[in-house]
C-alpha cells in the first residue's frame, strides 16, 4: 500500500456500487481533482462491469479482499448497507486504508464503540458520510452559530416528510436486520446528526419517543417524532416520515437562541438588535445545482483533504453519541415511555 502524497490526488476503491453510490457518490468523483476513483467492489458481475466502463476505473473486483490486495489504493469509500459497514470499515482500517463510510456507521452504540476502537488502533483516518453538514446552507448557518449570533441556542426544531411514493418490497432498508430500523434509521440519523452538529454536539440525556407505521408487512416504522432532552439544557424535536399524504417532501430545521434564530430551507437567519428583530440572512447566495449533490461533492473532497493532512476530521466521539441516542429513541418507542440515553454497555470506558 502506498501512502497519500500532496502532489497527487487520493486514490480512492470504492465497495457498494449500490443506489447512493451511483446517484451521489460515482458522480462526484467525475467533479473532484484531489480524489480518484480508481477501483470498484461489488458482487454483482453484470452491474460492476456496466460501472468500470461508464467509469473507466482501473480495477473492478467482487470482495474486499481483492480491493484491499490493490496496492496503490489509498482509502476506502463505503457505500454497503447498514448491517455490513462495521465489518467493513475494520477490515479495511485493519489493512491500512483510510475510510469514508456511508451512514449511519453503525447500527449498535456497542458496534459503534468497537469501530472506534479499532480506528483509534490503526492510526488511520475514518470519516463518517453525513453529508448534510456539507450542504452550503449548513455551512452558513454554522457560521452564524460559532459567531454567537443566535446566542445560547435552548430549542430544536427538525423534520423529514417524505410524500408517499412507491413501496420497493424487499429492499434493504426496509429490512430491520439489515437496515437497524425504519425512517430514523434513515433519514433520522441524518437529521439529528446535523442538528447536534450545528450545536456543538451536546450529548442528549433524556428522550420520548413514538413510531408509527401504515404498513403492517413491514417490520419497521415509516414514520417516527421525538423529543430530547441535553445535558446543557437544550431541547430538540425530530419528526421523519417515508409516507406522507402531501404533495411534496418536507424538510426543515429551526434553531432558537437567546439572541436570534436561524432556519434552513431555505436559510433564513435573524437577530435582536435594538429590541427589535432583524433579518440579517446574507444576499445573493450563490444557487448552482442541486444542493445535495453538491454536499456529497464537498464531503468526498473534504476526506480527500483530510488523508492528504490538510484537514482534520471530526471527532468520532460524535458518533457513539448519536447512535447512544438513536438507541434511546428506539427503546422509548418499544417502551412507551421516557428513557434515559446510556452509555454502551460493558465497552464504553467513558
Amino acid at each position: 500500500m502506498t501512502t497519500a502524497e500532496p502532489s497527487r490526488p487520493v486514490r480512492i476503491g470504492l465497495i457498494g456500487a449500490g443506489a447512493v453510490a451511483q446517484v451521489a457518490h460515482l458522480p462526484a468523483y467525475r467533479h473532484l481533482r484531489n480524489v480518484e476513483l480508481i477501483a470498484l467492489c461489488d458482487n454483482e458481475t453484470t452491474k460492476l462491469k456496466a460501472l468500470k466502463d461508464r467509469t473507466g476505473v482501473s480495477h473492478a473486483v467482487s470482495s474486499i479482499d481483492e480491493l484491499l490486495a490493490i496496492d496503490e489504493i489509498d482509502a476506502v469509500d463505503i457505500c454497503l448497507p447498514s448491517d455490513l459497514h462495521r465489518d467493513a470499515v475494520i477490515r479495511c482500517l485493519e489493512a491500512g486504508r483510510h475510510v469514508l463510510c456511508e451512514k449511519p456507521l453503525a447500527l449498535t452504540p456497542i458496534d459503534v464503540k468497537t469501530i472506534v476502537e479499532a480506528q483509534r488502533s490503526s492510526g488511520r483516518i475514518l470519516l463518517v458520510g453525513m453529508n448534510n453538514r456539507y450542504r452550503g446552507d449548513s455551512i452558513l448557518l454554522k457560521s452564524f452559530i460559532e459567531d454567537n449570533a443566535l446566542g445560547g441556542i435552548f430549542y430544536a426544531r427538525a423534520g423529514w416528510l417524505k410524500r408517499r411514493d412507491a413501496f420497493k418490497k424487499g429492499a434493504w432498508h426496509y429490512q430491520r436486520s439489515r437496515a437497524g430500523g425504519g425512517v430514523l434509521m434513515d433519514l433520522g440519523v441524518q437529521l439529528l446528526d446535523l442538528t447536534l452538529w450545528l450545536c456543538g454536539y451536546p450529548k442528549p440525556e433524556r428522550v420520548v419517543a413514538q413510531f408509527s407505521s401504515q404498513r403492517p408487512d413491514v417490520d419497521v416504522e415509516d414514520s417516527a417524532v421525538a423529543m430530547l432532552k441535553c445535558t446543557n439544557g437544550m431541547t430538540i424535536t425530530l419528526e421523519t416520515s417515508w409516507h406522507f399524504l402531501m404533495d411534496s417532501d418536507h424538510h426543515f430545521l429551526n434553531l432558537f437562541g437567546t439572541d436570534g434564530s436561524g432556519l434552513l430551507n431555505p436559510i433564513r437567519v435573524f437577530q435582536r438588535m435594538h429590541d427589535s428583530l432583524v433579518n440579517v440572512t446574507p444576499q445573493g447566495q450563490p444557487s448552482i445545482g442541486n444542493i445535495y449533490m453538491e454536499s456529497y461533492e464537498r464531503e468526498i473532497a473534504f476526506f480527500g483533504e483530510v488523508v492528504a493532512g490538510r484537514e482534520e476530521a471530526p471527532p468520532l466521539d460524535e458518533q457513539l453519541t448519536l447512535a447512544r441516542a438513536l438507541a434511546a429513541i428506539q427503546r422509548s418507542a418499544a417502551e412507551g415511555r421516557e428513557v434515559k440515553v446510556e452509555p454502551a454497555p460493558e465497552t464504553d470506558a467513558q
